[in-house]
């Protein structure tokens, strides 16, 4: 408020001088009333910080508050009372102004900041409280005193010339500090609002993880565990090797492992005193298993205000044996070991130099300790199987999240592109005619709708427009302009006039959700809807499926989620859209080699293992050409086509790479790694195989996790299909103004599904043929330019129509080319390019 009446005064001065004076001595008035409630809370702030008894009955107080009332009062009705004085003001007020200063530094603020320091002194106060006092009181307490002493009389007097400066920059560094310091408090758990201190900085926790991992994998002893962990806390939360202990209460020993001391450290002494001293109350042991971590600052805060027995009694345990932090780790519920962060470990002994563990650190700690609990299990257990599941799982689920978190990213970056064009465009429906109200719709639209009467966009406009022109309701639609940026329209009716007004918008992240989340089956995984409309991977997904229609919807998630992970992928569609479908996976992927096994038979032999494997030296071959495993590795995809056709033992091999993530030689022991993508396909029941013992029941359940399947054509809705249809048909014709003149009409959207497509590619075909007849008799076939790649299966040559001419510049691109047309003027029309640059090519590379 006292902002605000700086504001107001500067504005009198400069430029309102006209405005009457009684409203701006009017709000004078009432900001005066209200700076005197505002110390005084400020005042009783400062104190209540460091004291949890009740302020308002001290004696002081009492003598205060009605001080502080009575100057509100004086104020508020000399503002009423007063309000068509002269100019002048009153003597009382002129006095009550000059002494009001020295009120409220000395009596409410200085004397309350002297009682509260000596309470921090004096009193036991966490830690996590006085960083909050020390940074309220430098940041914003001592700015607003130091800002009270300027304005005093006789300091005011020398800067009367430059006072509105001043007084400016005074409330700006104000201003700004009161939003440091909240940024700042709030982060530090402020009066319990928090549970946890919140982190103010970004942790790389995920990348070191992953080596964490990786060590973990290869221990052998308690000292490797015990090493591994201090590196970690050290590399992760900047906490020094000596101040990181583990002690492991029990831990399964071979034989010719060394003999330990069985002597107990003092903290270990301690740790089991207090253990089995609370054994008989189950509050202590609730909440570890609630909390999974002890924090002695937090709990330091939390007993502060809310002071519990329990909370005592664990006070008191962490600083019998000098700890910032205990950790405990679990296994099956059973305490089997704990990690002890010294006192003052990251922040040595300076008060100064106080640094709080954050919420992501401590849930970082407790993954971490949740991971190191199995790992002590299954070295009890010594079961080596269930240590690479586990790591190949949690690998896997990591892999998974970055994949979805990038596209999260590149969802998010889609909308902030356009987040500055918050304007509306305008457009004016008269007579007919379209005119654009702003230049705002003529950016978005992206043609004029006047001119360009055949273009679908204009023509759904049109439409839509007299629809509402002649019923008088308004609708809401989505477009998609040349750019393939989402257009919101909004149609409303003019009733006096018989015209209409269009409203043009971008998308927001709300419209897609809006628009397609009751599709989903499950609405939680509205995520993907996003990564559908806005990213790149989704763009690939909606080009091969382009339908929006509620099955296709839900198979082009299940496209999307089989390809953002690692795991497996089982594919039950039709064999012609098989090999697209590959290469949605394979980009989507971002791998760089596709390999492609296709059995056509059931294989008797063992080549496909050895392909797959490689051969053990039993077997005598000199065979060096790399295993596909080992080829593919961290950069290919292995697609097995017909995998029911592989023989027993080779799906026996397979389904222990994909279950642990690493493989043996085929007839051999050496273990290799490897991380290929595996996708696999079928035409049969493999659930009923695996019944018959004519299908490895281990390779079913790996694949079975992650299965893609197209239903049939023939089980989908005629309105499904015929949307299919349609979008299918707008991908054929390169150029936007030939939609209107090739559109399917209804008998020959009939003809194509009375043909019986038995998949998506052959509904590619028969849309082809249709339009180029179309066109033919039209006499604009040269003119439509088709896209050549339009119903084009085979990943490779695909993948050469969408380089266009720079396909020209690879030699196996345009080897596999060459086999395919066979035809340099079909090759020259298939990339768009001039028949001469084609033969130049096929003669460097001797293909003629």
């Amino acid at each position: 408020m006292l902002s605000s009446t700086w504001i107001l005064k500067i504005l009198y001065k400069l430029y309102f001088s006209s405005m009457d004076y009684r409203m701006l001595r009017f709000w004078i008035r009432l900001t005066w009333a209200c700076n005197t409630v505002h110390y005084h809370s400020l005042s009783i702030f400062i104190e209540s910080l460091v004291k949890k008894k009740n302020l308002l009955k001290n004696r002081r107080q009492k003598i205060l508050i009605p001080i502080s009332g009575m100057l509100f009062l004086f104020f508020f009705f000399l503002s009423l009372i007063k309000f068509n004085q002269p100019v002048i003001k009153p003597a009382i007020e002129v006095f009550v102004i000059r002494i009001v200063p020295y009120y409220y530094l000395f009596p409410l603020l200085l004397i309350s900041l002297f009682m509260a320091v000596t309470s921090l002194r004096s009193a036991k106060i966490p830690r996590l409280l006085k960083k909050q006092f020390n940074t309220f009181i430098t940041i914003i307490f001592l700015p607003v005193v130091a800002a009270e002493i300027i304005h005093f009389q006789p300091i005011r007097s020398l800067y009367v010339t430059r006072r509105y400066t001043i007084t400016c920059i005074t409330m700006i560094i104000l201003t700004y500090a009161l939003y440091y310091c909240i940024k700042k408090i709030m982060g530090l758990r402020f009066l319990n609002l928090q549970t946890h201190v919140q982190a103010e900085k970004k942790f790389n926790f995920v990348d070191d993880f992953k080596n964490v991992l990786e060590k973990l994998s290869h221990i052998t002893n308690k000292r490797e565990i015990i090493h591994i962990t201090k590196s970690f806390f050290k590399d992760a939360f900047s906490i020094p090797i000596q101040k990181t202990r583990l002690y492991i209460r029990t831990l399964h020993k071979d034989s010719g492992e060394e003999e330990e001391i069985g002597l107990l450290t003092k903290n270990e002494k301690i740790v089991e005193a207090f253990l089995t001293l609370q054994a008989a109350s189950n509050q202590v042991e609730s909440f570890l298993v609630k909390e999974k971590i002890l924090i002695a600052d937090e709990l330091e805060f939390t007993n502060f205000y809310e002071e519990e027995e329990t909370i005592k009694n664990l006070i008191a345990f962490l600083h019998s044996i000098h700890a910032d932090i205990f950790l405990p780790v679990y296994e099956k519920n059973e305490l089997i070991g704990y990690i002890i962060i010294e006192k003052n470990a990251r922040t040595g002994h300076i008060p100064k130099n106080l640094e709080f563990y954050s919420n992501v650190e401590r849930d970082q700690m407790i993954v971490f300790a949740n991971y190191l609990g199995n790992i002590l299990h299954f070295m009890k257990s010594k079961n080596l199987k269930k240590i690479l599941k586990h790591e190949k799982d949690l690998k896997d689920l990591i892999f998974l999240k970055n994949r979805e978190i990038d596209q999260y990213k590149e969802s998010i970056q889609s909308f902030f592109k356009n987040s500055t064009e918050k304007d509306i465009g305008i457009i004016f429906y008269k007579n007919r005619q379209f005119i654009m109200g702003n230049q705002i719709a003529q950016r978005l639209l992206k043609i004029d709708l006047n001119i360009h009467t055949g273009h679908p966009m204009t023509r759904k406009i049109t439409y839509i427009t007299k629809q509402v022109v002649e019923y008088k309701i308004p609708q809401t639609f989505v477009l998609r302009n040349r750019l393939k940026e989402k257009l919101i329209l909004s149609i409303i009716a003019d009733t006096k006039n018989n015209n209409a007004i269009i409203l043009v918008r971008l998308s927001e992240i709300s419209d897609i959700l809006d628009d397609k989340i009751h599709m989903l089956k499950d609405p939680t995984k509205w995520e993907y809807l996003l990564y559908l409309e806005t990213t790149k991977a989704g763009k690939i997904i909606n080009q091969f499926i382009p339908s929006h229609e509620e099955t296709l919807l839900q198979v082009k998630i299940n496209i999307l989620k089989a390809a953002l992970g690692k795991n497996a992928v089982l594919l039950d569609i039709p064999e012609d859209d098989l090999p697209r479908t590959v290469e949605v996976l394979h980009l989507i992927g971002k791998r760089e080699k596709l390999e492609i096994l296709d059995l056509y038979k059931p294989v008797t032999n063992f080549d496909i293992a050895i392909t797959l494997f490689g051969a053990s030296s039993i077997f005598g071959l000199n065979n060096k050409k790399r295993p596909l495993l080992e080829k593919l590795d961290k950069t290919g995809t292995l697609c097995v086509k017909n995998i029911h056709f592989l023989d027993m033992e080779t799906q026996k091999y397979l389904a222990n790479y994909l279950k642990y993530g690493v493989y043996k030689n085929f007839k051999g022991n050496h273990i290799k790694t490897s991380n290929t993508k595996i996708i696999c396909s079928t035409n049969i029941d493999l659930e009923s195989e695996v019944l018959h013992k004519r299908f490895d029941n281990n390779l079913f359940m790996q694949l079975n996790k992650m299965r893609v399947s197209i239903p049939p054509l023939t089980a989908l809705s005629k309105k499904t299909i015929e949307h299919l249809i349609i979008e299918l048909a707008k991908q054929a014709i390169k150029i936007d103004e030939f939609h209107a003149i090739l559109e399917l009409t209804e008998s020959e959207k009939r003809k194509i599904i009375e043909s019986n497509p038995k998949s998506i590619y052959r509904i590619k075909e028969k849309i082809k043929q249709t339009l180029i007849q179309k066109s033919k008799k039209q006499s604009i076939y040269e003119e439509t330019q088709f896209d050549p790649a339009y119903d084009i299966a085979d990943p490779k040559v695909v993948e050469a129509a969408r380089l266009g001419k720079y396909a020209l510049k690879d030699p196996k691109i345009m080897a596999l080319l060459w086999d395919k047309f066979k035809n340099q003027n079909k090759i020259a029309h298939f990339l768009g390019v001039n028949r001469s640059s084609v033969n130049r090519r096929c003669k460097d590379y001797n293909l003629l």
